[in-house]
């Protein structure tokens, strides 16, 4: 074979090869991008990058919501689980405590349960009347746990289940209230169980959605 077209096909070869991967790369499926809107927040805030992204889950009526019940107005977040023997009970009575100081104000709670196999709508229903929820203005919803994890990693959170010496199932979740912006990212992150903390997301609270 003569060398001209010994070249010419090993040209031919690389082009085909370089297609081929141009092809695959392109084809290659990629991860999921969840649109986020222009924030409200400072360009130094640091949780400036954490946000909700786009979700579906169901109520303590059995109704579907989703991201659309955040848009335009201001919220409170928690993630529980009803059986939760640990920080649960302190966080639900820390959102009772926003609830009550925020009366005159449009600031709305979302509480999520991150135990979805437990919390059915009826559960969590029975949950928020006991914690005196104003359904007007808290919400209850629960969800399956690929829906969860999607929004736990949203805010760069992490989910695992622990066993206990006590023989009780205990589920590590985030232990902090959050506070979004009309834009569903995150302004602040408050501890629960820090008054200090607690009288700050209050007054912020109240400063926004006033």
């Amino acid at each position: 074979m003569r060398p001209r077209v010994i070249i010419q096909s090993l040209i031919l070869l690389t082009l085909t090869f370089i297609a081929l991967l141009v092809f695959w790369i392109t084809q290659k499926p990629q991860p999921t991008q969840y649109p986020k809107t222009p924030t409200l927040l400072d360009n130094d805030n640091p949780y400036a990058d954490l946000y909700i992204p786009a979700f579906k889950l169901t109520d303590a009526n059995g109704n579907t919501i989703d991201q659309t019940i955040l848009e335009g107005q201001y919220t409170l977040i928690d993630f529980f689980y009803t059986s939760c023997p640990l920080i649960c009970p302190g966080m639900t009575a820390a959102m009772r405590q926003v609830q009550d100081a925020t009366t005159d104000t449009t600031l709305q709670l979302l509480s999520i349960s991150i135990d979805p196999e437990v919390d059915t709508p009826e559960i969590i229903k029975r949950y928020s009347q006991a914690h005196k929820a104003d359904p007007n203005r808290w919400t209850f919803a629960t969800g399956d746990m690929e829906m969860i994890t999607i929004l736990l990693m949203g805010m760069n959170f992490d989910i695992d289940t622990l066993s206990t010496d006590k023989g009780y199932r205990n589920i590590d979740h985030p232990s902090t209230l959050i506070l979004l912006g009309p834009d569903r990212h995150v302004i602040s992150l408050y501890r629960y169980s820090d008054p200090d903390q607690l009288e700050a997301l209050i007054k912020k609270a109240r400063e926004l959605a006033g």
